[in-house]
């Protein structure tokens, strides 16, 4: 027995997230496996991320095309109708027993969406969590009411969900499938990962993350300015992976990019490192400073402190090692400041111990076995 499962990805912010799981899913014979990449990973502007799968060894049934150039409302809007279009001829033609589906992107809900008039089930990732700084709320929670199974990466989450079905069946709490990754990927030694990138992580390194915040879109430009006059005061080497396409996205692209060219030395920016090559560069850095979810959920397997700014994260279950702050340069400045007199941080995660994928690959085989 086998079943037909379709995994969407539409961005790199996803990869290494789905990436234990894939590996899991294409191993295993009980699993016929479909990869969708759709959004950004099928952009040139976005360096046409899709390859990470082809790079790893994966094939690709489907790279549909379905961004909308720009991070205007009206182009997000235009890129979510044009991803439902596309999304509603993949499903009218293939017959999938299960759809997996990550998080709470606007792509990722306009694909469901396209889904449900089909019936097809699906196992929705990391449900249940709160990002008040940004509308991906409203989008998670759609996806979780459109979905029939939840695998969730806290019992608070688990809570939510719960709430958003008025039910507590089919809610798993296994974890974040994304610390799987410690367990299975060969991470790159220093001078390895200076030979890829020309950054020696010897250097008293920060790695930063920030995106925009999609719902007071009006506070990203002095946000971003204010992380960088931070930067400016702060004596370390800065790695600066660039934004997603969010709406502002671009305004706090061309901001990172024009305030990091007076100094290549300082700041050193990347459109995308990997997953090696981004978890290479959180086990050997300080400390991680911006707004990105990998700061809550993956830098505390490495016992890293962040710097959270602002409210993108806002609402999302964090351990002790995350350090809230406002977008000011000097509350930036001040933690960063203390940062370097505390003690190594050693609580553990609360968002598991990678395990997730395999009691997943164990919860579905059960499932669609008894059916």
């Amino acid at each position: 027995m086998s079943i037909n499962i379709a995994v969407i990805s539409c961005g790199r912010s996803d990869y290494s997230i789905y990436l234990p799981l894939i590996k899991r899913l294409k191993k295993d014979p009980f699993f016929e496996l479909d990869i969708i990449a759709f959004g950004t990973h099928v952009s040139e502007f976005y360096d046409k991320t899709v390859n990470m799968f082809y790079d790893d060894g994966f094939e690709v049934a489907y790279e549909l095309e379905s961004l909308v150039l720009g991070d205007s409302p009206e182009a997000i809007s235009s890129a979510m109708g044009l991803t439902v279009t596309k999304f509603s001829s993949l499903w009218a033609q293939e017959d999938y027993d299960l759809i997996v589906v990550l998080g709470d992107r606007y792509e990722m809900f306009s694909a469901i969406a396209a889904s449900v008039p089909f019936n097809i089930p699906v196992a929705h990732l990391h449900g249940g969590e709160t990002t008040e700084g940004i509308y991906d709320d409203i989008f998670r929670h759609c996806i979780t009411t459109m979905s029939k199974l939840h695998f969730v990466s806290t019992p608070r989450h688990a809570k939510r969900v719960e709430q958003l079905k008025n039910s507590e069946e089919y809610i798993y709490h296994v974890g974040a499938p994304a610390l799987d990754n410690l367990n299975d990927l060969d991470l790159l030694s220093i001078s390895e990962f200076k030979k890829e990138w020309n950054i020696d992580l010897n250097k008293p390194t920060v790695l930063v993350t920030f995106h925009p915040e999609t719902l007071n879109i009006e506070n990203n430009v002095k946000y971003v300015r204010e992380l960088c006059n931070a930067m400016d005061s702060i004596d370390k080497q800065f790695v600066v992976t660039l934004p997603n396409n969010d709406t502002m996205g671009t305004v706090v692209r061309a901001e990172i990019l024009k305030f990091t060219k007076k100094d290549k030395n300082k700041y050193k920016v990347v459109e995308v490192l990997g997953a090696v090559g981004y978890y290479t560069c959180m086990k050997h850095c300080n400390y991680v400073l911006g707004n990105s979810s990998s700061g809550i959920i993956e830098a505390a397997s490495f016992d890293k402190y962040v710097i959270n700014i602002a409210d993108r994260q806002k609402g999302r279950d964090a351990g002790p090692n995350v350090l809230h702050v406002p977008a000011d340069a000097d509350a930036i400045t001040d933690m960063a400041d203390k940062i370097e007199q505390m003690p190594d941080y050693t609580g553990g995660n609360i968002y598991g111990d990678g395990t997730s994928s395999d009691q997943i690959i164990t919860i579905l085989k059960e499932k669609f076995s008894s059916n």
